[in-house]
């Protein structure tokens, strides 16, 4: 009797032991990212030597009730085991209870299994998807097994009768897609959308018909929106393909595509789902972006009521057609159109080019100076005053022929490109003419400046003198100005004003306006890519990375890809779309090393400038790569014989430092992310 007390005894000194070490190594594996164990996490209770695991796979649907889910239990030790309550919980039990488990108490001798039942019941709004399972084993208080990787509950969504009346079957359907290209859908390429449908239910589907409803944009390429399935029975699993077609002029952006399942029930009662998923599609239609206004042609000056003309052209630089366009000429208070002031195009064909010219001439009572005439292009169908596109002409009027009255007027000028960039300066160059036969002009200053402040001079004046100018003679002045950071990408009007003197010493003045096309600048900023831990041969893993638009102006199509010597069990494009100035937005995907060693790999960012000009930024990565990963062998350890501070301090330091490695971590993450946001604060 003494002899089994002790062996009792030490028996349970063995299990005390074996716990706190499986303990500590389970707050270890936690600090490790899933994607390094699997898909869960096993912290053993008291006895290593129970396993656990489901009968068979656990699904259920919303609207069940009392749905089985069976536990098999082995003593794989050689002391027997016992246990006297389980407990099942879910990781989310929004609208699901579980009831059952043991009704006594269960004593396993060694090689000795049984079988635990649970009932699950869901409500019919509990969410779909799937659900980790934990199963506890207690004897009273004392905790005996926990598998916290026991598996997942999948919930299906119910097939909805199209009728109140109820039914005694159940049809779970469940749709997938899939895509060709997988990063989405391409203008001018073969397309195809695949819908594959699976039956959960315990009835089958009849006369089963998937109908696709596609978004203006796309079309079927010679087929029909609508595919038969026949009967669905249960745990069959059967697709339809559709081609697609990206039509003419389609926008790039995420299009949706909705589908449809149709059926009769065992009852013969109309059954039906739908699912609505985006796309990605990469068209080819411009916009007024692509559009220009060039080869302005008008008289430098014009006397008295004569008639004049104006003419220029638009033109297309894209590879697709720009629709709806309207152009205005707007003539100042002064002058009169005698034509047109207006124009709409339906459309400029790709790469093409609109001639038009506008007939005016001064007022009876126009002064004697120069007048700018504003062009502009907008679209005819949208609701936005402000236009895409401005250029401005200039006209000196005299009023007589034989005016004495001399004037100064800008007749040229050049800012070194077709735009300026904000935050860089630029010089501008000015080219300056008087237009009188008869008058030299003297004492000229010249002032030029913006209405909004947003171009400044740089280490000088907005001004500049010139202390003579001859008859119809031109000189050139050069300014260097910068742009504002914070400048509206736009034309900019540049007003220039003008004041000097005639022979006779009368004070006069002029005024002409230039326009200075300014763009903003990217900046797409990317955090650091941070390896996983530990990484082995033929493990799946994941990495996440957050981005940025720090600029002032959207980035347009973005797209983000990765590559490298590794394999991915899914696509690794994500299209982002139009990314406005401020927001953040993050990048996963999952991968698998192929061998020991570096695995080099980068991700790209690709996507287009204001200016419609593509761009690229990578950001490459370098992990090493361990063999294989090493099996866990359970050891058991050797017997405390009543020493304290054994290895258990050991135990659970190492178990605090990797607790305090991947905080530090997580603290390093969030001090770069709040720098990145200051950054942003500062640049706006």
């Amino acid at each position: 009797m003494q002899k089994c007390v002790r062996e009792n005894m030490n028996s349970k000194k063995r299990k005390a032991t074996i716990s706190v070490i499986v303990v500590a190594v389970a707050l270890m594996i936690q600090a490790m990212p899933l994607g390094g164990l699997g898909t869960g996490i096993f912290v053993y209770g008291d006895n290593p030597f129970i396993k656990s695991k489901l009968a068979q796979s656990a699904s259920v649907s919303q609207g069940d009730e009392n749905a089985l889910v069976a536990i098999l239990v082995e003593n794989t030790g050689k002391d027997s085991v016992t246990f006297s309550s389980a407990e099942l919980t879910l990781s989310k039990t929004k609208e699901i209870t579980i009831s059952g488990g043991t009704t006594g108490t269960i004593t396993l001798s060694s090689g000795e299994s049984t079988s635990i039942s649970f009932y699950v019941t869901v409500g019919k709004d509990a969410d779909i998807g799937d659900r980790t399972m934990n199963l506890k084993l207690k004897n009273n208080s004392e905790l005996v097994h926990e598998n916290a990787n026991l598996g997942r509950l999948s919930v299906y969504e119910l097939v909805k009768r199209t009728d109140e009346e109820a039914s005694s079957y159940a049809n779970i359907v469940d749709i997938t897609q899939s895509i060709k290209p997988e990063g989405g859908f391409v203008s001018g390429q073969d397309n195809v959308f695949t819908v594959e449908v699976v039956n959960y239910g315990n009835s089958r589907i009849k006369n089963a018909e998937v109908v696709l409803t596609l978004p203006e944009g796309l079309s079927l390429n010679n087929a029909s929106s609508s595919v038969s399935l026949g009967y669905l029975s249960y745990k069959q699993r059967k697709s339809a393909a559709f081609p697609i077609i990206v039509e003419e002029n389609a926008a790039s952006k995420n299009y949706p595509i909705t589908v449809k399942l149709k059926g009769q029930d065992q009852s013969n009662k109309d059954v039906s789902i739908e699912k609505t998923y985006y796309i990605a599609v990469s068209g080819t239609g411009a916009s007024l972006r692509d559009a220009d206004i060039v080869n302005i042609n008008i008289p430098s000056q014009v006397s008295g009521q004569d008639e004049f003309v104006m003419s220029f052209d638009v033109v297309n630089k894209s590879r697709s057609a720009i629709k709806d366009v309207k152009i205005d000429v707007e003539v100042p208070e002064g002058l009169l159109n005698k034509t047109r002031a207006s124009f709409v195009e339906s459309s400029i064909p790709a790469g093409g080019s609109k001639n038009y010219s506008v007939t005016m001439f001064a007022d009876a009572a126009a002064k004697e100076k120069a007048y700018t005439i504003k062009i502009s292009l907008s679209s005819s169908v949208s609701t936005e005053k402000t236009p895409t596109i401005t250029q401005y002409a200039s006209i000196y009027v005299s009023v007589s022929s034989d005016s004495k009255t001399p004037q100064l007027m800008v007749d040229d000028y050049s800012y070194g490109g077709t735009f300026v960039q904000a935050g860089d300066q630029f010089l501008l160059n000015l080219g300056l003419f008087n237009t009188s036969a008869s008058h030299k002009i003297t004492n000229i200053k010249v002032t030029v400046s913006t209405e909004d402040g947003s171009i400044i001079p740089v280490n000088s004046s907005n001004s500049f003198y010139i202390d003579s100018l001859g008859k119809k003679e031109r000189t050139g002045h050069s300014l260097l100005l910068s742009v504002k950071p914070g400048a509206e990408q736009k034309t900019t009007p540049l007003t220039v004003d003008m004041s000097y003197e005639d022979g006779a010493g009368n004070a006069l003045t002029s005024k002409d306006v230039i326009s200075i096309p300014v763009m903003q600048e990217t900046r797409l900023e990317v955090d650091d890519v941070i390896a996983p831990p530990e990484l082995y041969t033929g493990m799946q893993s994941g990495l996440s990375v957050q981005f940025y638009n720090m600029g002032k102006t959207t980035l347009n199509n973005l797209r983000v890809s990765a590559e490298g010597n590794f394999d991915t069990p899914e696509s690794t494009s994500y299209f982002v779309g139009n990314m406005e100035s401020g927001k953040s937005d993050s990048y996963d995907f999952t991968f698998i090393p192929r061998e020991e060693g570096a695995m080099e790999g980068k991700i790209i960012f690709t996507y287009e400038d204001a200016a419609g000009d593509e761009q690229v930024l990578e950001r490459p990565f370098s992990f090493n790569i361990m063999g294989e990963m090493p099996a866990w062998e359970e050891e058991t350890p050797p017997e405390d014989n009543g020493a304290k501070g054994g290895k258990l301090p050991w135990i659970i330091g190492a178990a605090a430092v990797s607790v305090l490695t991947g905080g530090g971590i997580f603290i390093w993450k969030r001090r770069k992310r709040k720098k990145l946001n200051r950054e942003m604060e500062i640049d706006e």
